[in-house]
């Protein structure tokens, strides 16, 4: 099977390792880990990046099979993805913060609007991220499909690197404050870069896949590890060769056991995401943590742990309520 073909089968399970990797690296801020298992678990954030990277490959594949497509259809499917899960969780978040607690309504609207993230890098940044992206997606889709189509994207890869380079250097606070955004839509254009890619053999995969490693390499042993742009789009880069090698390990190992866990995770990796973040928030909020150690949880193990499995039974509950919305809202 080629990898292109394994990314396709088992991408429910590589975002169930993306989700744990991103459950990983948020533990750091409640459990006090070895320094070397904190730098370990730190690389938990590529999740993120294999996220960007599949949802780049799975835009262009859904929209060239279509043929023809229409741009409100397009829309809504996002709405049911992304919008009425985000709204449902931070909208229970929000709504108890800003709205029961603070008696804020307006403050409950620049919360989950995401305006909180672009003026005060607070909440779901991921998330963020996708609504002007999904906004864009289909506009960039035709003004690629017309003509010339790898040299306006790798054009537009180009721009955003000249771009991310010049504002870091500038303008480091502001860079600081859109460096994930920055990172993620170059691992975008590369995932809409290969996802045109007709290869018959694992070619493409293997030398995106080296080249990102190389890059990751090279900046770890030079300094080009002291620029943050640098430092920031290889770490985002090295999402493309753990989705491949996900890929092929899943299909070689072929355990049913691990795949219907890894698709758990996957199946709710959106919602887990949220879920975790607003309930670090709360536990901080609210001073779960504190109360925790009070009761012998010095390193926190528990707490996180209680923060996981409360997480994933929340995740799945939402889940099923976003999906039985999103039929009905299907049919109107």
């Amino acid at each position: 099977m080629l990898i292109n073909e394994q990314i396709s089968k088992y991408r429910p399970q590589i975002m169930g390792i993306a989700a744990i990797g991103i459950l990983l690296v948020h533990s750091k801020g409640i459990v006090g880990w070895s320094p070397m298992t904190e730098k370990l678990f730190g690389y938990g954030g590529i999740g993120v990046y294999v996220f960007v990277f599949l949802s780049a490959i799975g835009l262009f594949h859904s929209l060239k099979s279509r043929g023809g497509y229409s741009k409100p259809e397009f829309y809504k499917r996002r709405v049911m993805r992304l919008i009425t899960p985000y709204c449902m969780i931070a909208g229970t978040w929000y709504g108890l913060l800003d709205l029961l607690i603070e008696r804020n309504p307006a403050l409950f609207l620049y919360d989950i609007s995401t305006l909180s993230f672009w003026l005060e890098h607070k909440g779901a940044w991921y998330v963020a991220m996708l609504i002007p992206v999904y906004l864009l997606f289909p506009y960039f889709f035709d003004w690629t499909e017309k003509k010339n189509r790898d040299l306006r994207v790798l054009g537009c890869l180009v721009l955003v690197f000249i771009s991310g380079f010049a504002c870091n250097a500038i303008m480091p606070k502001f860079y600081e404050h859109l460096s994930q955004v920055i990172s993620s839509v170059i691992v975008y254009l590369v995932g809409f870069y290969y996802a045109g890619f007709e290869d018959k053999t694992n070619r493409s995969g293997i030398l995106l896949s080296g080249i990102s490693c190389l890059v990751y390499i090279v900046k770890a042993v030079t300094p080009l590890k002291n620029i943050e742009f640098v430092s920031n789009f290889s770490f985002a880069m090295l999402g493309i060769p753990i989705a491949f090698i996900s890929a092929w390990c899943i299909n070689a190992i072929k355990s049913k056991f691990l795949n219907s866990v890894l698709s758990f995770f996957g199946k709710y990796s959106l919602e887990m995401y949220l879920c975790n973040i607003f309930m670090i928030q709360a536990m901080t909020v609210f001073h779960g943590i504190d109360f925790f150690k009070s009761i012998g949880d010095a390193h926190g193990y528990v707490t996180y742990v209680s923060v996981v499995i409360s997480g994933c039974v929340m995740s799945a509950v939402y889940g099923k309520i976003s999906a039985l919305l999103s039929k009905r809202f299907s049919k109107w």
